[in-house]
This record gives C-alpha cells, structure tokens and sequence, in this order.
C-alpha cells in the first residue's frame, strides 16, 4: 500500500507509524527505482515548507519543499534504532522512539542518533515529486 500522510498531524504522541493517508493525500505510484508523487493544491506538499511521511513499497520516506521547485526526500528510517521518524516540529523531524532530531536535509540535531538520514535524488516536473532510489 502506498500512502502519503502530513507530519504535522502525527507529531504528538506518535507510535512511529501513522495509521494512513491523510484525507488530502496526493497519489503515489512507484516504477523502476523511483517513487512519484503528486502534488497538487491539496497535498501537504503543496507550499513550500511543507512536509510529509511517504510510504511506499519502496520504503518509508520524508519528503519537504524547500523552494518552489525543490525538494528534498530522505529515508524515515532513524540510525539510532531503525524506527520510523514520522514527527515534524519547528521545521525539523523527529523521532518518536528516542526524540533524534533532523533537519530537513537530514542532518542531526539532537541524538542519541549520530549519522545523517540517507538522502535520495529528486525532480519536480508536471507536478510530480520523482524521488530516485
């Protein structure tokens, strides 16, 4: 199942998964090493400086829009200990199992996690996030 859920909505109090899409959640398809996903005035994406949990049968996936035409997708998986992150306060990530927070890029702010979220390429055309695996 593919699903697309606001960070906003599943900050507090988060078990690590959000328990699905977001009633305004864009349609995502995954095809040969890429995730698409669709953005349109309804999407949590839609503005820059929006984020969102992405999952697909790819995996679980942060994405944000930091400029008009960029975005920046990451894995949800923590390096501390593997849960998903899947919170989004003051324009950082955070997880829900140990409180690691990330910037939008993916850096650590606060431990107990060390590494960096791995980042995946991106390209917006037509509306549609290409994240490349």
């Amino acid at each position: 199942m593919v699903s697309l859920a606001t960070l906003g909505s599943i900050l507090q109090g988060c078990s690590g998964n959000p328990s699905g899409p977001s009633s305004s959640a864009p349609s995502l398809t995954t095809v040969n090493g890429t995730v698409n996903v669709t953005v349109d005035a309804a999407s949590p994406l839609a503005t820059v400086g929006g984020a969102a949990f992405v999952q697909s049968s790819s995996g679980n996936f942060l994405v944000s829009r930091t400029a008009q035409d960029t975005f920046v997708a990451l894995t949800a998986i923590c390096t501390h200990e593997q849960c998903n992150v899947s919170g989004f306060q003051s324009s950082r990530y955070v997880c829900p199992c140990h409180g690691s927070q990330y910037t939008t890029t993916g850096a650590v702010v606060q431990g107990p996690a060390t590494r960096a979220l791995q980042q995946f390429a991106t390209r917006f055309a037509n509306n549609i996030v290409t994240i490349t695996l």
